[in-house]
């Protein structure tokens, strides 16, 4: 029994490599191989304990949590596997000079493996991609699942796994869409036929961005005519969502919509054409239907060319607009400007524009129908506005919540105006600017309610408002609204 374990003892303990004054046994290799196995296993749990624990508590973003924990987990190891080697009685000097034998020729066959791990190492570092993010690579699109010292792993829309070296993703060019925030533009193109109406055009991609839920207003929609084409004019809508990794949902709904919406309005979408010419045409054009009984459906014309025409087309937001009376003298070029700064909302009878206390965040003019407002608290009748009034300017204007619930007393159409749009509008309409300021003094029930808003947000000079409340809000819309280098304000007796 003795001499069983006096070999097994011998063959573990037989020196199997000599370099230098190191020696190295199979029970050498053993024991650095236990090692390993307690490291890496230690090193997990604590990648582990510090991503879904610790930092986790910490508030910080899944991005940033992975890659502190990959790196202090990478240290850790490294830390263990020094303090486990001497511990066990190995000599680290003979496993440095192993490592500095065997190190060239291990260098030229792992290049790709030192590159990758270097590129690993800059990414967890520099954190300009991170677990979470959406990004775009090489027409690929996905979301980083993992980043280690080797490879990153991106989980794509459709829930597959690709593994993609880092020093690919650290050599390429990549688009990280998320890289401060999960806000951005998403854009659309759009081609339509040669004879299309641009204006008309834009009017319809302005109002389908509104009806798209997924659209955000914190940034209104852009409609960009960006060129001709052989067979189309070509049109850029932009839109701002709040979730860009949702951006392909977006851009199916949108798509749907704006074809249904440029269908109504006999917008026809761009394709290529072919032109037939007849040898000799007098023969076609003395021919009757007679002659060719099968072809007389193809001879027919389609429904919408029919004179009369068989499909009802909406009025457009231009033609709307210049029946008011201070837009009746606009020009073409400034009927399209006001159509990119807003769209075309309808409201039902009944149905509520806004309620006290919403944000002010758009100007609206009555296009066709009727409004009516009422001042909470107060028992007054409401107020009726009607075609070409409008309505929403106080609260904007003034920064403020609303100050009245407004309704709609029959079938309604409004024109919706972002602050953007109405800033705008401000610089090129100066004429609207008095008018809007009239308008303020005939609403004395709401020039009240803002009063008290005023007071409280510490805007309000009581002496000056109550001495005269158009002049003091005429005074310093200027540096409520920045409007002092864009409109010169009318001078008010």
């Amino acid at each position: 029994m003795v001499t069983l374990l006096t070999a097994i003892s011998s063959i573990f303990t037989t020196p199997l490599l000599r370099i230098g004054g190191s020696v190295i046994s199979l029970a050498t290799i053993l024991q650095v191989l236990a090692v390993l196995l307690v490291v890496l296993t230690l090193t997990l749990i604590v990648k582990r304990l510090l991503t879904r624990v610790i930092l986790k508590q910490l508030g910080l973003r899944q991005g940033t949590r992975e890659s502190i924990a990959t790196i202090s987990s990478y240290g850790v190891g490294v830390l263990l596997a020094i303090a486990l080697l001497q511990a066990v009685g190995i000599n680290l000097a003979s496993l440095a000079v192993v490592a500095g034998s065997l190190g060239i020729g291990i260098g030229f066959g792992l290049q790709d493996i030192v590159r990758n791990f270097i590129s690993g190492i800059t990414l967890l570092v520099e954190r300009q991609l991170e677990v979470g993010d959406f990004i775009e690579w090489q027409g690929l699109s996905g979301y980083v699942a993992e980043i280690s010292l080797r490879s990153t792993v991106i989980r794509t829309i459709t829930e597959r796994y690709i593994i993609v070296p880092n020093s690919n993703l650290v050599g390429d060019k990549v688009i990280n869409w998320t890289y401060h925030h999960t806000k951005g533009w998403v854009s659309l193109p759009i081609q339509v036929a040669h004879e299309s109406d641009p204006v008309a055009v834009i009017e319809v991609l302005m109002d389908s961005a509104y009806l798209e839920e997924t659209v955000s207003h914190e940034r209104a929609p852009e409609v960009y005519f960006v060129g001709f084409s052989e067979y189309s004019l070509d049109f850029q809508l932009w839109v701002w969502v709040t979730q860009i990794d949702r951006k392909y949902i977006t851009e199916s709904s949108l798509r749907f919509i704006v074809e249904q919406n440029l269908r109504q309005h006999g917008i026809k979408l761009a394709s290529p054409r072919l032109d037939l010419w007849h040898r000799n045409p007098n023969l076609v054009v003395q021919s009757s239907l007679e002659r060719y009984p099968h072809h007389v459906t193809l001879q027919a014309p389609f429904p919408d060319e029919m004179a009369g025409g068989s499909l009802k087309r909406p009025v457009s937001t231009r033609d709307l607009l210049r029946q008011i009376s201070y837009f009746q003298n606009c020009s073409e070029i400034e009927l399209r400007k006001l159509v990119e700064v807003g769209s075309r909302r309808h409201l039902k009878m009944g149905e509520t524009l806004y309620q006290a206390g919403d944000p002010g965040n758009a100007f609206y003019i009555i296009l066709a129908g009727a409004l009516s407002y009422t001042v909470d608290g107060l028992n007054h009748a409401p107020t009726v506005l009607t075609t070409s009034e409008f309505i929403g300017e106080f609260s904007l204007m003034l920064g403020i919540p609303r100050t009245v619930t407004v309704h709609a007393i029959e079938d309604t159409t409004v024109f919706a105006v972002s602050p953007q749009g109405f800033k705008k509008i401000l610089k090129d309409q100066p004429q609207l600017y008095e008018l809007i300021v009239q308008a303020m003094g005939r609403h004395q029930e709401e020039l009240s309610q803002h009063r008290l808003q005023l007071r409280h947000m510490g805007l309000l000079n009581t002496t000056e408002y109550d001495k005269n409340p158009v002049a003091w809000i005429t005074k310093n819309l200027e540096k409520l609204f920045n409007l002092s280098n864009d409109v010169t304000p009318p001078t008010h007796p």
